[in-house]
């Protein structure tokens, strides 16, 4: 719930800026550009650089960063899932980006040009974009290069600059309503921005209010979904319902799933017959509730110091359904009161339906202010000293959640009691409904854990000009920064006792020193109206890993008014998070693909050298999987290559980028499904894979698999990005056509030094998305006096499944999606917008490496068709 303490203290805060009272001071006209330090009017940039404006946000119909971000053409893979409803590494209904498809540790997000404290329940990686409302944001700048020199560690892949509305003067209301044609995820948003100039400076507040409602996976996808004899059949997990056993004997028997029957029942375990259909108990939409709160003031101390200060809170509350909570094994004896069998046997396997579902549930509170003083000096070169301060705090959960612990006691004859008051109820799990309530209140309990994440940081920057030389100005920017984190996450005491997470507790620090220069080299000469270079270098001095130093090299090349030309080489560094260093190991049931079910070749024969025997099925779709941190972890380095042209006239213009970055030392945690693949593809190269994980004597079914993260991987991507502009006014209608494209020319991923280079270039995955050649967004606008009509289509190419199978499956086709968006304005004041996303409906595609949905649900639209009505007034 909403502390109403924590809303007083914003509110208050923000009243303050009311009753600050003095006089006005002129402004410094110079101002930052993302991807320098250097304060300059000059916007050529030698790093390539993309910009969404507030307008085109607003003609998305969006209330959410994550989903705006990750459908552009230079993002790919996992971000966050405040639009889905699958797990990732920040935890249910977080939202982050992913530049590139190289993780969202690798791609660093800024508010004005400052670091977010990360966001999330705990010992979290990246921050969580939900603090951030769309109705605040002026223009996102998204730094397609690394830029470490510039903003330190984690800028590898690129920056995502946010710039807020600051300086808004007057109020806009905006309120917006929507859902899907499945008359499910309901969207409701209203948007409060009000802005004004006092004696002596300027005040902004934003307030934010999001609810997004639930959409079920049972209404798109009636079943989980497998590839056999050309094709599609359900399929079912093997965690039932009145729940499954191995007897002594061997066999694998299966209790009772007819309510209000023959409880003693028993027969043979098949999964067609008797395995549960887990869609039915999943969201497709992460239901979420989101106030958001924010305010900005400027002051001006004197005619030549300014007081700059914001403040940012942010309340997410989130749940989603989850399948029905079950326990681990259990060895039970053949003279147990309720065995029916008269065997010794483990009850392996039972989804608890006499609980009501558990479903999950977090609420996050991230507060994110700063202040800062700045001016100028006598020779015009610009200070600026600030501090700021993030902290995010989160709890989550399962209601009705089974103690592995107290389950055992239930089945030990010999301490529990058949009597109506027992102390220590047996418990008759053998069959559906036949648990009862003593038993229930006695095993399940509230499971709960707290976290969270802190930043502060104080930094010193001076930037000027240090003397004219024959081709322009020599400008520079240098500064020093001392930054300090920590992270931490406090499981559930219970879900400790029984192995299920360890607690996390962590910290960083460190001090920083940069200089940039921009240096003139040629003016005014044939063929080069000027020439410029960018040098920066930076230096960081790490507690617990060793220092670094990066730079950066640009070159700008303005052939003449319309063209430039421009190349960056830089080096880049991302130092091990919280939770890769000093989390301990936490088990998870992830999806993880057995490749001995259904090999053959090499991979079959190495199987079979294992003890695993031909024709083995692999009993449901996740695996319970250790992950946690490595201590003994360093940083990876890397370099990056961007180059380049950039044209522009006054109806067109048009940018093509190449770029290429590449990644040593990388931290990687292979996943599941690698771990294994690698295993039976090779078993000696990967004797490391093969030794992470256990599998059962008598099923042959992998029972348990750890993963750490190490450096011990290479990573490299290289493409090519394109877009073309044109605008223009043709009898008094205005049209606008944008196209932004992605090619990607390589993904290859090296797992460590003598293991074979996976290529991920046209390949599809279950668990890092689509690395699919092309990638394309298209939208164009249309103005005619008070109407406004825009058209967008998003396009994903077509990619190879890289676990192969098929052939329905083992390939996707090209995918569009289109948009449309209508409004007009009622007066001067008052407009109205109409939209609908995804305007014919397209439904996913079916992969057989799909981890939910029968998809790749961090790539495609899962949800279908929905429309939105919004009304905006300015006043």
């Amino acid at each position: 719930m909403f502390s109403y303490s924590k809303i007083s203290l914003v509110f208050f805060t923000l009243g303050l800026s009311q009753v600050v009272m003095a006089e006005q001071t002129n402004q410094i006209e110079r101002f930052e550009v993302t991807g320098s330090k250097i304060k300059n009017i000059d916007l050529e940039s030698a790093s390539p650089i993309t910009t969404l404006t507030a307008d085109d946000l607003a003609l998305t119909g969006i209330s959410n960063l994550e989903e705006v971000l990750q459908s552009l053409s230079a993002s790919a893979g996992p971000a966050g899932n405040a639009t889905n409803a699958y797990w990732t590494s920040n935890g249910y209904a977080t939202a982050q980006v992913n530049l590139r498809g190289m993780g969202i540790k690798r791609t660093l997000v800024l508010l004005d040009g400052k670091r977010l404290v990360a966001g999330g329940t705990g010992a979290n990686d990246s921050p969580d974009l939900n603090m951030i409302p769309m109705g605040l944001v002026e223009r996102i700048d998204i730094l397609k290069d690394g830029a470490s020199a510039i903003y330190g560690a984690d800028a590898v892949a690129g920056v995502v600059n946010i710039i807020t509305k600051s300086n808004f003067s007057g109020a806009h209301l905006s309120a917006k309503v929507g859902q899907s044609t499945k008359k499910d995820a309901e969207n409701t948003e209203l948007n409060i921005t009000l802005g004004s100039e006092f004696e002596r400076g300027h005040v902004t507040v934003n307030v934010n209010y999001v609810d997004n409602g639930n959409a079920l996976q049972s209404t798109r996808n009636p079943c989980p979904l497998s590839e056999s004899d050309g094709k599609l059949n359900c399929i079912y997990s093997g965690t039932t319902i009145g729940g499954r056993a191995r007897l002594s004997d061997g066999r694998e028997v299966q209790f009772n799933q007819t309510p209000n029957s023959d409880g003693n029942q028993f027969e043979d375990y098949n999964n067609t017959l008797h395995g549960y259909n887990w869609f039915e108990s999943l969201n497709s939409y992460n239901p979420m509730k989101r106030l958001n709160l924010a305010t900005f003031i400027d002051y001006a101390l004197s005619d030549n110091v300014q007081l700059n200060t914001s403040l940012l809170y942010a309340n997410r509350r989130s749940d989603q359904i989850v399948t029905p909570r079950g326990f681990k094994s259990i060895d039970v004896a053949s003279d147990f009161v309720y065995n029916p069998t008269g065997q010794d046997l483990t009850l392996k396997r039972r989804r608890n339906i006499e609980v009501p579902n558990p479903e999950f549930y977090q609420e996050t509170d991230t507060f994110q202010g700063g202040v800062s003083l700045s001016g100028e000096l006598n020779n015009s070169w610009i200070w600026q000293a600030s501090y700021n301060y993030g902290r995010n705090t989160g709890t989550d959960g399962w209601r009705y959640d089974f103690d592995d612990e107290r389950v055992a006691q239930t089945l030990n004859g010999d301490i529990c009691s058949t009597s109506k008051d027992a102390s220590i109820p047996c418990g008759d799990y053998f069959g559906v409904g036949e648990l009862s309530e003593q038993v229930i209140n006695y095993v399940t309990y509230r499971r709960e854990g707290t976290g969270g994440n802190q930043l502060q940081s104080l930094s010193f920057d001076l930037s000027g000009d240090i003397t004219e030389l024959p081709a322009g100005t020599l400008a520079f920017a240098t500064g020093a920064v001392y930054r300090k984190e920590k992270g931490w996450r406090n499981p559930d005491a219970i879900a400790m006792r029984n192995g299920e997470e360890d607690p996390i507790s962590g910290h960083s620090n460190v001090k920083e020193a940069f200089l940039e220069v921009s240096v003139p080299l040629i003016s005014n000469a044939a063929y080069a109206d000027a020439i410029k270079s960018d040098i920066a270098v930076r230096y960081s001095d790490y507690a617990h890993v060793d220092a670094k130093t990066t730079y950066k090299i640009g070159l700008t090349w303005r052939v003449n008014e319309q063209l430039l030309l421009r190349g960056v080489r830089s080096s880049a560094f991302r130092t091990p998070t919280i939770t890769e260093q000093f989390g301990g190991t936490n088990v998870e049931n992830l999806i993880t693909m057995d490749p001995c079910d259904g090999a053959s070749g090499d991979i079959l024969r190495n199987c079979l050298s294992a003890g695993v025997p031909k024709g083995f099925v692999q009993d449901g779709s996740t695996i319970r999987t250790g992950v946690g941190g490595n201590p003994e972890i360093g940083p990876e380095t890397a370099n990056t290559i961007t180059f380049g042209f950039a044209y522009q006239s006054e109806a067109f213009s048009a940018t093509l980028d190449y770029f290429d970055i590449e990644v040593d030392n990388a931290i990687n945690s292979v996943s599941g499904s690698n771990i294994l693949r690698l295993c039976y593809s090779d078993p000696n190269a990967y004797q490391a894979y093969c030794n992470s994980f256990t599998r059962d004597p008598s099923t042959h079914q992998i029972t348990a698999l750890e993963k750490r993260p190490m450096n011990a991987s290479n990573e490299q991507v290289a493409g090519l990005d394109l877009n073309l502009n044109f605008v223009s006014t043709i009898d008094g209608i205005n049209y606008r056509i944008n196209w932004d494209t992605t090619r990607l020319l390589k993904h290859e991923n090296t797992a460590f030094s003598g293991a074979e280079t996976e290529q991920l270039l046209g390949k599809i995955t279950s668990d890092r998305g689509s690395f699919a050649k092309w990638k394309s967004n298209l939208s164009a606008t249309v103005a005619l006096s008070k109407w406004q009509g825009t058209y967008s289509v998003q396009y994903i190419g077509k990619a190879e499944d890289e676990n192969g199978s098929g052939p329905i499956g083992s390939s996707v086709p090209n995918i569009f999606y289109h948009d449309i968006q209508s409004s007009y304005a009622i007066n001067a004041a008052l407009k109205l917008s109409v939209g609908i996303d995804n305007l014919f409906d397209k439904r996913p595609p079916f992969l057989t490496s799909w981890n939910d949905a029968n998809t790749d649900v961090f790539t495609y639209d899962t949800v279908g068709r929905r429309g939105y009505l919004k009304l905006d007034y300015q006043f």
